[in-house]
């Protein structure tokens, strides 16, 4: 084991953790069997890092944590699992992440997300990287997060629900359907109320492409396509790898994708995403 910089004298660290150089551990923390903590990760005060979990480098866990303990899930028979965090995430007061449920999987979460206070991420997520994830969001078993997401406070997600890449979730809404790539969802149950600009600007995406990814919007919720229909006109008219992105993400959605909010007010909407939608309800 390489010599960490800073271990609290208070922290207990056992003897077959597997500690970097240049890693912190602070007051009352505890790492126990089979963990990696790799270089200039830091640990403040009273986290607790459970066996078999493998934090990258450069990591920050504010005071609190909770990484790799026991899924909460009825069927976990204690066997041996895993929680993988990559590199650069930030994780703040009191959040948690478990690992997964069947022998041998994992919760994987990538590079440089921001995880605020009282977030819990659940068995088998997996999460991308860049994610932002706000204050007291919930992520059942099996939620996946693309690169770029950003859930805002209080959401909670459906296990197995998929949200895409730049997707922006606004606050204290219940994610049961998944949420394509590029979009702006809220409302109880989620719904699409437009394309996610603010955060495609940011992201550099250039003035043409967002305007192509208005077009795919407006073809998918607004042209009263059936969704085959919809998805062959996008896949035609906008040849651009974002677009393709979008069209795959839906095929290979197996709960159904949020409908547009316009079509839950009895207005303009499209017919295939009510009557998907519809399915899992």
């Amino acid at each position: 084991m390489d010599r960490p910089m800073e271990i609290s004298s208070t922290a207990i660290v056992s003897p077959r953790a597997r500690l970097a150089d240049n890693v912190v551990i602070g007051p009352f923390c505890i790492i126990e069997d089979e963990v990696e903590i790799g270089a200039g990760t830091r640990l403040d005060s009273h986290v607790i890092i459970k066996q078999y979990t493998k934090l990258g480098e450069g990591n920050h866990c504010y005071p609190g944590v909770v990484l790799g303990n026991d899924p909460e899930d009825k069927n976990f028979n204690g066997a041996r699992s895993y929680l993988k965090i990559g590199h650069r995430n930030i994780f703040r007061e009191y959040s948690s992440a478990s690992r997964g449920t069947p022998p041998e999987s994992a919760t994987v979460i990538g590079d440089a997300n921001y995880i605020m206070i009282g977030v819990h991420i659940a068995h088998n997520c997996r999460l991308g990287n860049d994610t932002v994830v706000c204050n007291n969001c919930s992520l059942a078993g099996y939620v996946e997060l693309e690169d770029g997401a950003f859930l805002s406070g209080g959401v909670v997600v459906h296990q197995f629900s998929k949200i895409g890449h730049l997707a922006m979730i606004g606050g204290n809404t219940r994610v049961n359907l998944d949420v394509p790539p590029y979009l702006l969802a809220s409302d109880f149950n989620v719904a699409a109320r437009g394309l996610n600009v603010l955060g495609l600007k940011r992201a550099g995406f250039r003035p043409a492409t967002i305007r192509q990814l208005k077009k795919a919007y407006q073809i998918l919720y607004r042209s009263k396509l059936g969704l085959q229909e919809a998805l062959e006109r996008i896949e035609r008219e906008i040849p651009i790898p974002e677009a393709r992105h979008l069209v795959e993400f839906i095929r290979r959605s197996a709960r159904g994708i949020c409908r547009d909010f316009r079509s839950k007010s009895g207005r303009a909407g499209v017919s295939a995403f009510e009557e998907q939608s519809a399915i899992q309800e």
